[in-house]
């Protein structure tokens, strides 16, 4: 089951041009940045090595902005700034109550997935609605994966 919009995925070269930007005309007292290696599984194209990338979290009300900037030209969001140099809108992040029963749904429907990824905290995975949206769609959970899918990515 659906539970709601969890978060905005916004893609830029080097988002530092925007931050002070979102956090004037948002009115947001600071956004969290780090950077991140993060490894993930990929169905797009072959991934040697893990991501590497700096993201920005930002909270708007109960919906967070997250503000991603490739470190490297190997995910799907240095892909995306390819076709889209200013940046934008890249994935609407969702959260979902049973993360295996929404992959099994939306597998049914015959929709691609594009990457997926086991975090401390969640999981996570990437779908491939741009052409009937405009932009990727991002299922996650907020229940932590047993130890065992968490030691499979090591």
């Amino acid at each position: 089951m659906i539970k709601g919009l969890h978060h905005i995925g916004v893609v830029y070269k080097d988002f530092s041009k925007v931050t002070e930007k979102i956090k004037d005309l948002y009115m947001m007292s600071e956004i969290n940045i780090v950077e991140a290696i993060v490894e993930v599984n990929t169905n797009i194209k072959e991934l040697t090595e893990p991501l590497k990338i700096k993201i920005g979290f930002a909270r708007l009300g109960i919906t967070m902005i997250e503000l991603f900037e490739p470190l490297d030209d190997k995910s799907i969001y240095s892909e995306f700034l390819e076709t889209n140099p200013e940046g934008g809108i890249h994935h609407v992040g969702i959260m979902v109550e049973n993360i295996d029963e929404e992959l099994k749904k939306w597998d049914s429907k015959g929709i691609k997935r594009m990457i997926s990824g086991i975090l401390p905290t969640n999981r996570f995975v990437y779908y491939d609605t741009r052409e009937m949206f405009g932009y990727v769609t991002e299922l996650l959970d907020n229940v932590p994966p047993p130890p065992e899918l968490l030691n499979r990515n090591k």
